[in-house]
């Protein structure tokens, strides 16, 4: 018997300890384990006219934003028994999901499945607050509070516009709270002392991980300084919120939510109650893999400034993190191509709006130049392919930049001196001379060679930054070869574009996206979601005609959810979120962050080609002006009733339609074109249009 029991003690914990347990040290981007669960099956199964569907859920499995199965879940689920101890039936009807995203929050939905962002996981400061946050949405689903539909103003993603309209009403709101205290979180535990605290998470909940200040030592080497105006001599303070207007915020009704229930717990004992249940060690270790996935979501958003700073934050417990350190490569890599695009305003929020110490990055980042961001990314590049030095994601992009530099600018290596920044000439002589005279006898090429060998470039007083900020790499001789390899080879490439037109490849298969098409009111709102879905699908079924008239077979990136697996949920995740990493790039031509997690993919697919359409399609101005008087023609000439019933029937819109075919891997545009035009038969331009391009490309 006892033998039994320890064989079965061992397989328990087997299976506890057969659950990868996640880490900061690897971090790798998170995806779901284990079976797709039966309750978001059904979610996505549920018809629509069912009180229990939510399309935001629905939206989001769509996105690959749902995480599930992880030991971060598990965490969460722990959680969640220990509050509903007392009530199997919400047990066994309240989900706990993962929301994949950098905003605070966490909401309940009709159909009892509660969401927590990744925000949300990375900001609490224990265990306790969290199971609060869990009992106030579990009473939201418990009390049937109503959710609120997206109808307001339709600014920011999908995610922040649904929790900016979904929030409950006051009422609802501190009921939730009263609820969540009272019938669950009385019943576990946790501390009712961090109460206050959890409030104060939510009160500041658009901060940063932590407040740290961003030196200018952390863009700076002793070779080069960026002008003493490129730095505040003093970042705006945080102002008190706890007296603010609060019904913009994310989080509203915080401060009266925070009287009302330090005035509940008032009459209850704390004795023997808990911050942590489960280990605080593994709390820290989650809440730290949930900043890094944070970090991840900023890369995808191009959020950079936020990616720096909370960066930085990390590298002060993680200094030599290899993650951290690819990832603020590819912060400052962004930044410099959409800074190359004249776009990076867009990318990076103005230095006025942001508060604290984030509010150093974003100045620096308002006052560097176009070269000043390429190079400064150039260095980060490089420095991080020092210590790993056989990492091709880190080398693609070290060539993409010097491509940049020394193609694109158009600068040379006589640009770059070979001295520190504020070397004087007279420093120079003093030290003597680093030149080497060529022989008397020597022949003028023998001297022509040793000069360019030997000469070194003196400080110029027209120098800037820019121009010292090589100093210890320009000379190295494998970026010396990088660099005339770009140099030459942008040479061949322009004699090849002049003599023929560029060759496509032979492709054996094209990956195929399900368009974006959108037809809108004229308030810019989307008018019939279902009827641009059957549009995008007839669109996607000519596409794939177009091709496998060629003999390219085309792959549709679409998943079953009638019979979804967690393997092609996390790839259908993977693909998900490359393409909101080149949408949030507009297209531009530049390694993507998501890529280097796709290289198992596309092989497997067989292809790195995608092809994406986006339509839009807007009510134009009619072609009649003055139409409104049409109708009072009828009387007068009965005949013109077909003309006056075609003017009303057949009305203008205009079409706007842009197709590209981009290398998945390298993040290349193989082919690009845009059509706009106001049209009546839009639909037969439409399909024309994407149709031609498509010939037009596999003939090429």
């Amino acid at each position: 018997m006892k033998k039994l029991l320890l064989a079965i003690l061992v397989l328990c914990s087997v299976a506890v300890f057969a659950q990868p347990q996640l880490s900061t040290g690897n971090f790798v981007p998170l995806e779901s384990q284990g079976a797709f669960p039966a309750t978001l099956k059904t979610a996505l199964n549920t018809p629509k006219s069912a009180k229990e569907y939510s399309p935001f859920l629905v939206s989001m499995l769509n996105q690959g934003r749902i995480l599930y199965g992880t030991e971060m879940n598990q965490y969460l689920d722990n959680i969640k028994e220990k509050l509903l101890i007392n009530h199997p039936q919400l047990q066994q009807e309240v989900h706990v999901y993962i929301l994949q995203s950098t905003i605070v929050n966490a909401y309940s939905l009709p159909n009892g499945t509660v969401l927590v962002t990744m925000g949300m996981l990375a900001q609490v400061t224990n265990e306790a607050e969290l199971a609060f946050v869990l009992a106030h949405e579990i009473a939201h689903y418990s009390e049937h509070h109503d959710d609120r539909t997206d109808k307001g103003k339709r600014s920011g993603d999908i995610i922040s516009r649904y929790m900016r309209h979904q929030q409950f009403s006051r009422d609802q709101e501190f009921a939730a709270d009263r609820v969540g205290l009272l019938s669950f979180y009385k019943d576990s535990p946790y501390s009712y002392d961090i109460l206050d605290g959890l409030f104060d998470v939510l009160l500041y909940a658009d901060l940063p991980f932590d407040e740290i200040p961003f030196q200018s030592q952390e863009v700076e080497t002793d070779f080069y300084h960026f002008p003493d105006n490129y730095f505040l001599k003093k970042v705006s303070n945080i102002p008190d919120r706890s007296n603010i207007i609060d019904t913009l915020l994310t989080h509203p009704n915080i401060e009266k939510r925070r009287t009302l229930v330090k005035g509940l717990v008032s009459k209850l004992s704390n004795d023997g109650r808990k911050e942590f249940v489960q280990s605080q060690e593994q709390f820290t270790r989650l809440r730290n893999v949930a900043r890094f996935a944070c970090i991840d979501r900023f890369l995808i958003n191009h959020d950079y400034d936020k990616a720096i700073y909370n960066m930085h934050v990390l590298e002060q417990t993680f200094p030599d993190n290899a993650y951290l350190r690819r990832s603020m490569v590819t912060a400052y890599y962004g930044a410099a191509k959409h800074k190359s695009a004249g776009v990076i305003s867009t990318f990076v929020e103005p230095y006025r709006d942001v508060e604290g110490e984030q509010q150093q990055v974003n100045y620096f980042l308002s006052k560097l130049s176009r070269n000043e961001y390429a190079l400064l990314a150039l260095r980060k590049a490089w420095t991080a392919m020092q210590a790993d030095p056989h990492d091709a994601y880190l080398q693609n992009i070290v060539k993409d930049l010097i491509n940049d530099i020394f193609v694109k600018n158009k600068m040379r290596f006589t640009d770059f001196c070979d001295y520190p920044q504020g070397t004087s000439l007279e420093d120079i002589a003093q030290n003597g001379s680093d030149t080497t005279q060529p022989a008397a006898n020597s022949s003028k090429y023998d001297r022509i060679k040793q000069q360019n060998i030997t000469t070194k470039v003196l400080p110029d007083p027209k120098f800037k930054t820019a121009n010292y900020m090589l100093v210890d790499i320009h000379n190295d001789s494998l970026f010396k070869t990088w660099v005339n390899d770009a140099v030459v080879n942008a040479e061949m490439q322009a004699i090849l574009n002049s003599v023929s037109e560029a060759k496509i490849g032979n492709e054996k298969s094209v990956l195929i996206t399900t368009p974006t098409y959108l037809t809108l009111d004229n308030y810019g709102h989307v008018k019939n979601p279902s009827a641009d879905r059957r549009n995008a699908e007839q669109l996607q079924k000519l596409m794939c005609r177009a091709l496998k008239r060629h003999k390219i077979t085309p792959i549709t990136l679409t998943m079953d959810f009638s019979k979804p697996e967690t393997e092609t949920y996390n790839n259908f995740m993977k693909m998900r979120h490359w393409n909101e990493d080149f949408t949030n790039a507009g297209g531009l031509d530049m390694r993507y962050h998501t890529a280097e997690y796709l290289d198992d993919i596309t092989a497997a697919l067989g292809s790195r080609k995608i092809c994406f359409v986006h339509v839009t399609d807007t009510p134009g101005k009619s072609f009649f002006p003055g139409k409104v008087y049409l109708p009072f023609l009828i009387p007068v000439c009965p005949y013109s009733l077909p003309v006056v019933a075609s003017v009303f029937a057949l009305r203008r819109h205009d079409v706007d339609v842009n197709f590209r075919i981009i290398d998945v891997i390298d993040g290349t545009t193989e082919c690009s074109d845009h059509y706009s035009h106001s049209e009546v038969m839009r639909k037969a331009y439409i399909n024309g249009f994407v149709y031609q391009r498509l010939e037009r490309y596999v003939r090429r």
